[in-house]
């Protein structure tokens, strides 16, 4: 719209020329010395040579000949006139003007272009003849011109005033254009170095190739760079040609991605551009006339690969390059009137010697625009990419955090239902990721037939043609929100529905795979603030379903049980201390390095007589109410060093035991001493021994616990950071005391192949942790992909269901020999 409104007030110039008046009478004629041998005085004396014609009907060429144009202007008019003629191309190598009078004689003569190097600016960027002609007299003017590349040149005799309105409407469309192209590349440098990405430096590239090809061709190119540069440019015009079109070529392809597919289209791209970029070194030393002949060949071929390109992309549905490909419209308009103009098919003047820069400033102005609604598609697909996973493409862990947190901000009564694919971690080992994804969408469609239709079941977002009420949770879990005002047994009823009506079976890979589902639920209650302690919630409902062969299970909150059933658990607690009926269950912990077995978390397990298995958190939680962790912890101390030996004496002498440490047991003041008294009775390798504590430890009593871990250390014991980033952690703590080694929260690592957000505190955490020379471990692995992931992030121990679940002791055995026969 700028450019409009200026060009607009610009009006043109070329048509207050003497040509376009009365006043002055302008007869014309010329003469092609294709010997490049007349002189002057030779002309002078053969004046039959010239053919009168209008200066259009020159036969100007690439032929290299010597131009001499003859004009009589006579003024017919009672006044004198200031005169200039203006010579509208500054690429000529030779242009000299004689004012000659009526008797032959020279009055006034200027010598000018390339090879003149003494010219003022004014000579250079607009090359000009001043003159004066009296009244009622005529003077005659012989124009010698000569020059490798272009040699038209429009000539136009203005009165002196109007030259420098002329003067000034150049100087002022030039100003604009460099104003703009460089305000533009000066803002795509900033995103460049923001955003990281290669297509806007391509994009600067291109802009400064145009500067420097239109600075020589308008000539404006003197006022911003030195005359040795400007003369290089102008000589080697043709290869800033070629330049220009590399980088156009260059940003079709990492503007509409091409670098990333890396396909055939990509290839001929690139091929071509190098074909072209050779030939750009190469006119260096060819002469331009020849080099410009060459390159409108290759400039015919660059347009028909750039429009394949696009076209290509236009199949794909590439709708938000619509600016791009509108931006092309100017470019070739602009491009087509200056070889028209140069031909005579479109007549000189102002506006349509400058089409092609109004066209480049259009051009520009759009592809700026273009990278905008490009990096606004790129967001949106980064923003669904992140909250989506992409096999399924249904809402990921992320969106279900979201919609839940929501929900919760916004006081509303739900309830999360996960729904897991039974001993789907057993099959997809077996089958493809492919095959693992068409599994959980047969189960998801299945799901979404039966309660997209159902307004109790709230949806994550909305497309046209139906609503997302699906969302992933994990491998092979699926997640459903559900309003609150169903109540329980109805909602009960409405799953055990919805289950019954998902399919039996499918085959894959020749294989008939029975599924079968669990669910877990859990409602929000009043004292419900985060999203994701609903999920861990959903999930040891789940685990409680898988426990207990139930088709689903409601997560029970041990706050249900009363002050007497509370201390009933703590006394039979107590008692199957005494009676060993608590059990240690183990679960292997991986060295990534080489994929052997460093140890195993030791995990206490109770299964209670009448009530069955009772939750670590709700018996540990009792315990410590009634005072009777210390128990419980020295049992499960003295138990591990037992399976310690036992360990040790089957071979697996470097085996380790990870035991949670309460702070409780922290604040015993004699617990030091009977953690001696039991290594000491059973000889336990204390090197074997790593005590993991959690973060919420550290704050109780620094100083005693700073005095208990350097005594620790002093033994040989192995202190690590338990549960990372979900407790009080300080770096302040964390640096000062003698930790060996810092585990991360499974939390962290559950969605680690599906969470950016995740993956970067994964991998801030590990660096931190090897900067402070610990040992790190992650938990809750359940895929090779998580695997990879922290194998990159240089971690050093893993432990989760992709390696084992925790197993009892003597199970554990059996896996450990399975394990080490299989590594051999």
């Amino acid at each position: 719209m700028l450019i409009f409104i200026l060009t607009s007030n610009i009006s043109d110039p070329t048509q207050k020329a003497i040509d376009k008046t009365y006043s002055i009478h302008n007869n014309t004629s010329y003469f092609l010395d294709i010997s490049n041998k007349l002189t002057l005085t030779d002309l002078l004396k053969k004046p039959d040579l010239f053919i009168k014609a209008p200066l259009s009907n020159i036969p100007w060429s690439f032929t290299q000949q010597t131009y001499w144009l003859n004009m009589q202007l006579k003024n017919n008019t009672p006044q004198n006139y200031a005169l200039v003629a203006h010579f509208d191309n500054p690429m000529l190598d030779v242009l000299e003007v004689v004012q000659l009078n009526s008797n032959k004689k020279i009055i006034k003569q200027n010598k000018m272009g390339d090879l003149n190097f003494k010219l003022t600016l004014s000579e250079q960027n607009l090359p000009s003849f001043e003159f004066n002609i009296a009244s009622k007299q005529q003077t005659r003017l012989l124009i010698k011109i000569k020059t490798t590349g272009v040699a038209k040149t429009p000539i136009r005799i203005y009165e002196a005033h109007d030259f420098l309105t002329l003067s000034k409407d150049t100087h002022l469309i030039w100003g604009i254009f460099i104003g703009i192209m460089l305000m533009i590349a000066l803002y795509n440098l900033v995103l460049f170095f923001g955003i990281k990405d290669s297509v806007y430096l391509i994009y600067i590239s291109y802009i400064l190739s145009v500067i420097m090809q239109m600075g020589v061709v308008l000539g404006f190119g003197n006022l911003l760079w030195p005359d040795f540069i400007h003369s290089f440019f102008q000589k080697n015009i043709i290869s800033l040609n070629y330049l220009v079109a590399i980088c156009t070529l260059f940003f079709a392809i990492f503007f509409l991605h091409y670098h990333k597919e890396k396909g055939k289209l990509y290839n001929i791209g690139i091929y071509y551009a190098s074909i072209m970029t050779l030939f750009g070194v190469i006119s260096l030393w060819l002469p331009e006339y020849i080099a410009a002949q060459i390159f409108f060949v290759f400039l015919f071929f660059f347009y028909l690969v750039s429009f394949i390109l696009i076209i290509a992309k236009l199949k794909t549905n590439f709708n938000w390059a619509k600016f791009y490909i509108i931006s092309w419209l100017p470019l070739i308009i602009g491009a087509a009137i200056q070889p028209m103009m140069l031909t005579g098919i479109i007549e000189y003047s102002f506006l349509a010697r400058y089409a092609f820069m109004i066209g480049v400033l259009l051009e520009v102005t759009l592809m700026a625009m273009a990278l905008a609604e490009r990096m606004r598609h790129q967001k949106e697909i980064a923003f669904y990419n992140a909250t989506h996973d992409q096999d399924l493409h249904l809402p990921n862990l992320n969106f279900l955090e979201s919609t839940m947190q929501s929900l919760i901000d916004t006081k509303r009564k739900f309830s999360i239902c996960l729904i897991e694919v039974l001993n789907f971690n057993d099959i997809s080992p077996y089958i493809t990721n492919e095959e693992s994804a068409a599994l959980v969408s047969h189960i998801a469609n299945d799901i979404n037939n039966y309660i997209n239709l159902d307004s109790h079941f709230l949806y994550f977002e909305q497309k046209p043609d139906t609503l997302i009420k699906i969302a992933k949770a994990k491998d092979g879990v699926l997640a459903v929100l559900v309003s609150r005002f169903i109540n329980v047994q109805e909602l009960t009823n409405q799953l055990t529905q919805m289950q019954n009506s998902l399919s039996k079976d499918i085959k894959i890979s020749g294989l008939l795979i029975d599924l079968k589902t669990k669910i877990g639920i859990f409602s929000v209650q009043e004292d419900t603030h985060f999203a994701t302690v609903m999920i861990k919630k959903a999930f040891q409902a789940l685990e409680q379903a898988k426990r207990e062969s139930l088709n689903l299970s409601f997560y029970q909150m041990s706050e249900t049980y009363n002050i007497a059933q509370k201390l009933t658990l703590a006394t039979e607690l107590q008692l199957a201390i005494h009676n060993n009926d608590l059990h240690l269950f183990h679960q292997p912990q991986i060295n990534l390095k080489d994929a052997s077995v460093h140890g195993s978390e030791v995990l206490l397990r109770w299964q209670h007589p009448i009530h069955g298995f009772v939750s670590p958190d709700m018996f540990i939680r009792i315990a410590e109410d009634t005072g009777i962790i210390n128990e419980l912890t020295m049992w499960v101390l003295n138990t591990a060093c037992q399976q310690l030996n036992t360990l040790v004496s089957k071979g697996y002498d470097q085996h380790s035991l990870s035991i949670n440490i309460s702070g409780k047991d922290i604040a015993m003041q004699n617990f030091l001493s009977k953690v001696k008294n039991i290594l000491s009775h059973f000889n336990t390798p204390t090197h074997l021994l790593n005590f993991e504590l959690t973060e919420s430890v550290m704050v109780s009593d620094f100083q005693h616990l700073s005095n208990l871990m350097s005594k620790l250390s002093v033994m040989g014991i192995q202190v690590s950071v338990d549960d990372y980033g979900t407790g009080y952690s300080s770096l302040t703590y964390i640096s000062q005391l003698p930790f060996n080694e810092l585990k991360i929260d499974k939390s962290f690592i559950l969605d680690l192949a599906d969470s950016t957000r995740h993956q970067t505190i994964v991998k801030t955490t590990i660096d931190m942790a090897k900067s402070l020379k610990l040992k790190v471990v992650a938990e809750g692995v359940e895929s090779a992909e998580i695997e990879k992931i922290l194998t990159d992030c240089h971690c050093d121990l893993v432990q989760g269901y992709y390696y084992s679940k925790p197993l009892p002791f003597e199970q554990y055995l059996q896996w450990l020999e399975n394990y080490t026969q299989q590594d051999k």
